[in-house]
C-alpha cells in the first residue's frame, strides 16, 4: 500500500530541522501540551499514544510527568521521527516510535487509554480527518479518551483574522473543518461521545482548542 499524501510539519521539508526551535518561538506551545497531559488524567500503566508525534516533544513531557505510563509515538513523516528518536535517546526515556502508511494504524482494536494528539488534524483534509478518527476510535479502549489540541473556530474575530496566517501555509481545504468548528462534530460521528472544547488558548495564529471525547 502507497504511503497517502501529507503536509510536512512546516510545510516545507527543509524546514524540518528547525521545527523545536520555530514551533517554539511562535506559539505557546509548553503550555498546550502541558494542558493537555493534565486534563488527560494520565495514571501509571495507562496506555498511551500520542498521534502525529512529531519530534516527539509531547511524548518526552506526558512520559516525564508520569513516568508509569506506556506511550507510544506515531507519525508519518520519517525525517521528523529520526529527530524525535535522537532527542529521546539523549533523555534516555522508555518510549516507543513507530511510522505507519497514514491509513490504517499499526494496533490492535482497543490498544489505548488515552490518546493524544496536538496540532496534527489542521494538515489533514476533511475525510482524511475523518478516516484517521474513526482508526483512532478503533484503537480506543472502551472507556478511554481522545484528547485532541488544535485550531479551531473562536469567538475573536482576530484569532479568526490570525488563523488565515495558518490556512494560507497549509491550505484552505484541509483547515476548512478547523474554521469551521467542525472538530467536535466529527469526532461525534466516528463514535466518540461527549466531544467537548476544554481549554482556549490565543496564539498569534490563531485559537488553539484542547477538545476531548469518551469511547462508550
Amino acid at each position: 500500500m502507497s504511503e497517502v499524501k501529507f503536509v510536512s510539519a512546516l510545510r516545507f521539508r527543509w524546514l524540518t530541522p528547525m521545527y523545536d526551535f520555530l514551533v517554539g518561538i511562535t506559539m505557546p506551545e509548553a503550555s498546550i501540551k502541558q494542558s493537555l497531559i493534565n486534563i488527560s488524567y494520565l495514571t501509571d500503566k495507562t496506555s498511551v499514544l500520542d498521534f502525529g508525534c512529531g519530534t516527539a516533544t509531547l511524548t518526552i513531557m506526558a512520559k516525564e510527568h508520569r513516568p508509569g505510563i506506556n506511550i507510544t509515538g506515531i507519525d508519518i513523516d520519517k525525517a521528523i521521527l529520526n529527530k524525535a528518536t535522537e532527542k529521546i535517546k539523549q533523555k534516555k526515556l522508555d518510549i516507543k516510535l513507530t511510522g505507519y502508511n497514514g491509513e490504517t494504524l499499526p494496533f490492535d482494536d482497543g490498544s489505548f487509554d488515552r490518546i493524544l494528539s496536538c496540532l496534527v488534524f489542521h494538515h489533514l483534509e476533511t475525510s482524511v480527518k475523518q478516516k484517521i478518527l474513526a482508526e483512532l476510535f478503533r484503537v480506543t479502549q472502551n472507556g478511554g479518551q481522545l484528547f485532541i489540541a488544535d485550531f479551531g473556530r473562536s469567538e475573536s474575530w482576530l484569532q479568526r483574522l490570525l488563523f488565515n496566517t495558518i490556512r494560507g501555509l497549509d491550505g484552505y481545504k484541509p483547515t476548512s473543518a478547523n474554521a469551521k468548528g467542525l472538530m467536535p462534530l466529527l469526532m461525534h460521528e466516528v463514535g466518540f461521545k461527549n466531544a467537548a472544547i476544554r481549554k482556549k488558548f490565543k496564539t498569534i495564529f490563531g485559537e488553539v482548542q484542547i477538545i476531548n471525547a469518551t469511547k462508550q
